[in-house]
């Protein structure tokens, strides 16, 4: 071999280097260094970024970096990728810090993303990530595509994104130091497990609640966030970190559980707001749309992608526009639940936007907005769940009422069927121990009691306990002669205010019995003799004050005690007390 034709392979290269730089130098085409210092520890490329479109995803890494003219830098902070083609991103990275591994992460999901470095002469393929490749074969195990950057101190290196996806997906590139990446992350999956521990504690509530009582809107709510929490536990590709790591995300979870969250939203609104009996053709709508989200959920077990995907969008759409059509109606009809329900809605379609938001416009976009479709449905079902508990109570107070009032009506026609022989019975018990003209217990009453009162007495006695009880018998003075004189009407009114007056002074233990005409006997327990006298003789005074003026009525009273010294039985005892009335009034009457 000559010396010209050894030297030719060296010149090539040679010559590849020089249309590399000549292209980098072209205007427009430009990679801007993204200084990687000690002064932050997470960078978002944003402008610094170039892409390049291939629109039939058929290019390789060296065929698009020699066309290196035609990248442009980003126009915002993230970019759209196209469902059919592909986009390539340059970036070109200097290292002025003491850390070495650095982690390149897109924060929005895709199907597949891979990184290409350079070599001497070739750029090769050094990593994949994005649903695609199942979590167990990532070398960055991160829900989201991420790579290791390992990037000396000083160290400039050109890098190449390949970024493909099949439901036009967004790209919003941070390159982080190792550490603060996996901070973040642990940060990020500890704000998750809130949410959906949070998710499961209302789960088995509405579930308990539906056992105790068997109320099926509790069993559609539960199913509801069940379906929601499997599918949103899908998005956040928390499935496929913990429960299938060594299988690519695909489309199914989504067109499965998604299908079932919208078609269960669906049925539980039809329950909460009642269109099956106030919207009839709103609730036809509804039942047509869960019929299709039913159709749709079974293809998804044989054929979910990016059409059932899409189709799965536009039911959710529909179901949603009329869930709100129907509570925008039974607002407008004074129903505070639907505007509660409404407010709920909002807060989730609040989240939903943010998301958006922060893919299309050149903002820092933070672990919250990351999430916040997820963080807006959490306030949702819990006013979902208020709206429905509120719901249950009003029923049940509604229950309670028509309960109420049908007992109330059953009672009033029983009462009326029975109030006569309530009353003869009334009459028969207070006949059978009350004197009807005063009140006062009668002698029938008075034997009863004088019997328990003996048996009592005769345990004390038996014990030797200090026992007294006086007993007091009284008859109102002059009384036949105002009888005879002012007629039987007149003395009976006079019976009445001597039994008002026995009421009104004997105490609460005191027993007052009518035993004659105008004879009164009156039981104290727990009372000596002296006790006794002072009692009456209150009664004495107030019998004088009560009587009318035509009427010179007063009373004449004789006592006995009965203790463990005089043991007399209460019979006895009475006999001894009208013994003692005689003798008052051979005395003069009024003592």
């Amino acid at each position: 071999m000559t010396a010209a034709a050894r030297r030719r392979p060296a010149l090539v290269r040679l010559a590849v280097v020089c249309l590399s730089l000549l292209a980098l130098a072209v205007p427009g085409a430009h990679a801007d260094t993204i200084v990687l210092d000690d002064t932050e520890r997470l960078v978002r490329p944003n402008e610094k970024t170039l892409f390049f479109v291939d629109d039939q995803g058929t290019l390789s890494a060296q065929e698009v970096y020699s066309r290196v003219a035609e990248f442009r830098p980003f126009e915002r902070g993230s970019r759209q990728v196209g469902r059919t083609g592909v986009i390539w991103l340059l970036l070109r990275l200097e290292n002025r810090t003491e850390m070495t591994e650095w982690i390149v992460t897109n924060t929005m999901n895709v199907a597949l993303m891979e990184l290409f470095e350079r070599d001497a002469e070739r750029w090769s393929l050094v990593d994949a990530s994005g649903n695609a490749v199942p979590f167990a074969e990532r070398r960055v195990s991160s829900r989201y595509p991420a790579f290791r950057v390992d990037l000396p101190r000083g160290d400039v290196r050109a890098i190449l994104l390949r970024v493909a996806d099949k439901q036009s997906s967004s790209i919003q590139l941070e390159i982080s130091e190792a550490r603060h990446f996996w901070n973040s992350y642990r940060n990020q999956t500890l704000l998750l497990g809130l949410a959906f521990g949070f998710f499961a504690a209302l789960i088995v509530y509405n579930a308990v609640v539906f056992l105790v009582n068997r109320d099926p809107a509790y069993l559609v709510y539960s199913l509801y966030m069940t379906a929601f929490a499997v599918n949103q536990l899908g998005q956040e590709r928390l499935l496929a970190e913990y429960v299938l790591p060594n299988q690519p995300h695909g489309f199914f979870w989504f067109v499965v559980f998604g299908g079932l969250t919208a078609a269960l939203g669906v049925e539980f609104f039809r329950r909460l707001i009642e269109t099956p009996k106030t919207m009839h053709r709103t609730d036809r709508a509804m039942r047509a749309t869960q019929i299709a989200l039913g159709a749709l959920v079974v293809a998804g077990f044989f054929a979910a992608g990016p059409l059932t995907a899409d189709i799965l969008n536009i039911l959710s759409l529909v179901a949603m526009a009329l869930i709100l059509y129907a509570l925008v109606v039974r607002i407008a009809k004074r129903d505070t639940l639907a505007l509660v329900c409404l407010i709920g809605s909002l807060l989730y379609l609040a989240g939903t936007a943010t998301e958006i938001v922060g893919v299309l416009l050149p903002i820092p976009v933070t672990a919250f907005m990351l999430n916040a479709q997820l963080y807006g449905a959490l306030p949702q079902v819990l006013i979902l769940a208020f709206a429905l508990g509120t719901k249950t109570y009003r029923l049940q107070v509604e229950y309670n009422r028509v309960e109420r009032q049908f007992r109330s009506e059953l009672e009033e026609r029983v009462r009326e069927r029975t109030r006569e022989l309530q009353i003869a019975t009334r009459r028969l018990k207070e006949e059978a121990v009350t004197d009807e003209l005063t009140g006062l217990f009668n002698r029938k009453e008075l034997n009863r009691r004088s019997a328990e009162l003996d048996k009592l007495l005769d345990r004390k006695r038996q014990v030797g306990e200090h026992y007294s009880v006086t007993v007091a018998y009284l008859d109102m003075d002059s009384f036949k002669q105002c009888n005879d004189s002012f007629g039987h009407g007149f003395g009976d009114d006079l019976l009445r205010r001597a039994a008002d007056v026995l009421r009104r002074h004997i105490r609460g233990y005191d027993l007052a019995f009518r035993v004659g005409g105008d004879e009164f006997v009156i039981v104290m327990p727990e009372t000596t003799l002296e006790e006794g006298r002072s009692l009456i003789e209150r009664v004495r005074i107030a019998f004088a004050a009560a009587m009318p003026e035509q009427a010179p009525i007063s009373v004449s009273a004789g006592l006995a005690l009965i203790d463990e010294t005089a043991r007399l039985s209460v019979a006895s005892a009475i006999d001894a007390a009208d013994t003692a009335l005689l003798a008052s009034k051979e005395a003069g009457k009024n003592r």
